[in-house]
């Protein structure tokens, strides 16, 4: 019955941990460039039932045998972003980028790298291309970029020209493995230990007037969180129950 609380506790754990994930989910359901998250569970090890038998014998001796095994509950082993494609809306918006492969490099104000989907760029009071948190958008030399007033074009390589076609600056656009990526925000990632990234192979793709939007499925993710939670509800009324039934157990024990 102590195995049954144990499982049912863990049940329940796993589902609380799933269920913010799930709502971080749903929360950026309209966040350009955001990575949907997923927990990925596991079982706890099981655990053998054995049946003690007496054997007559001048010393004491008794035999087990094996009779089954019981499931010790489940728990979440790590959350994995999910790094499909999201899908590309249209804005007409002249710094509005969009990748189909990598990320774009940008830095804060304290200098550190990260990197992002989130290509909703635009200039600031010196001509430079920061995103929309004021982060400094990077070019392939590591440095920002600095754009005239004059509209620009940017293709799908990352190369920013002129009116008159002439390259201004290269947009510093690199891919990485699932595995070599933390989330650092909502739409940000780092890069783990010293990971580097490589030009995407075939190219970005690059969009300019487009944004990518939330590869996070509204309807899908609410329809994971009712299930989640039912699974918590179950365990709860699990617990419930055999915190009643041990109760009885332990008032009829006190009788005797």
């Amino acid at each position: 019955m102590i195995k049954g609380l144990y499982a049912a506790f863990t049940g329940m754990a796993s589902a609380w941990r799933y269920q913010d994930a799930l709502a971080n989910n749903i929360a950026n359901a309209n966040t350009v460039g955001f990575k949907r998250e997923i927990a990925s569970l596991e079982p706890l090890p099981e655990v053998l039932l054995s049946q003690q038998a007496p054997v007559p014998a001048p010393l004491p001796a008794r035999i087990q045998a094996v009779i089954g095994q019981v499931g010790t509950g489940q728990f979440v082993a790590e959350f994995v972003t999910d790094f499909q494609q999201g899908i590309l809306r249209q804005t007409g918006n002249e710094l509005d980028l969009a990748l189909t492969a990598g990320f774009f490099a940008i830095r804060d104000e304290n200098g550190t790298t990260f990197f992002t989907r989130d290509g909703r760029f635009q200039r600031d009071a010196a001509g430079t291309l920061v995103t929309s948190a004021g982060y400094h958008v990077l070019g392939t030399d590591g440095q920002p970029i600095t754009l005239p007033q004059d509209p620009v074009t940017i293709t799908p390589d990352g190369i920013i020209q002129d009116a008159n076609g002439d390259e201004l600056a290269r947009l510093q656009i690199l891919d990485f493995a699932p595995g070599q990526l933390a989330r650092a925000g909502e739409a940000y990632f780092r890069p783990l230990g010293d990971a580097a990234g490589q030009p995407p192979v075939g190219g970005p793709g690059l969009r300019q007037g487009f944004l990518e939007s939330s590869n996070a499925n509204l309807v899908e993710e609410l329809t994971s969180l009712l299930a989640v939670q039912r699974v918590y509800q179950a365990n709860q009324a699990v617990l419930a129950r055999l915190d009643t039934t041990l109760d009885q157990a332990a008032g009829e024990l006190g009788r005797l």
